[in-house]
């Protein structure tokens, strides 16, 4: 990409990560009296390489569906490659070099849950940011298929994996920029590439990650440094 450029990794988890070049800075709270029914702190996982390009194209020579706004040369116009939900920081696009095949919206009849992204060659994806892994399976349409719950009742679905990443499963931690697997066709796809999902709501419903709220990842407000502070 001629305009490809990269923002440095902005994101943490409820506890400090590994060194970054930037980091988010929250305000310190003073720590509770100790107690015996406590549970020591849990740590965030440590941060990942991944640093989010700072634009993204829509792909030449295809008809891409539900597309964005894009300039003359494709390009999506005011592109946020942070973006915030529920007072979350999300990389909008969990992998770098990538142009949009599919936008967020109704397709062919139906409802498209998330966007879809494509590179060649086919690349790493990474989480979107730190959280915990509480799917990490093989589905009938997804494929491959990773879902992170970010708190806040936020979460990401990752689907169509070539592989899923060793140690990615359910139960751990992730840190942001960590890879969660390799871009593939893996379910019900025609092609390779990402289908990336942003949902809210409470998983804790008894339709699980089916029962969540998708979201248009373009239609968040822009994280903002002076937010942290």
């Amino acid at each position: 990409m001629t305009r490809k450029a990269t923002l440095f990794a902005l994101l943490l988890g409820t506890a400090c990560a590994s060194p970054a070049p930037v980091t988010v800075h929250t305000v310190p709270r003073a720590a509770p009296a100790p107690a015996v029914s406590t549970p020591p702190p849990v740590t965030a996982a440590e941060q990942g390489p991944f640093q989010p390009n700072a634009y993204l194209r829509a792909c030449y020579g295809i008809r891409v569906s539900n597309s964005p706004l894009v300039d003359e040369e494709g390009w999506v116009r005011n592109y946020k490659p942070i973006v915030m939900v529920n007072g979350v920081p999300l990389a909008a696009a969990p992998a770098n070099d990538v142009c949009l095949t599919s936008g967020f919206g109704q397709r062919f009849g139906r409802r498209h849950d998330g966007i879809d992204l494509q590179s060649r060659p086919a690349g790493t994806i990474y989480a979107a940011a730190p959280g915990r892994v509480i799917e990490a399976r093989v589905s009938t349409g997804y494929g491959n298929m990773v879902l992170i719950d970010h708190g806040k009742g936020v979460y990401t679905r990752y689907a169509h994996l070539a592989y899923i990443q060793p140690g990615v499963q359910k139960g751990e931690k992730i840190g942001f920029g960590q890879p969660v697997g390799f871009m593939g066709s893996s379910g019900n796809a025609t092609a390779v590439h990402i289908h990336y999902e942003i949902l809210t709501g409470n998983y804790n419903n008894p339709r699980g990650s089916k029962g969540l709220s998708p979201r248009d990842p373009f239609s968040f407000p822009p994280y903002e440094y002076a937010q942290a502070y």
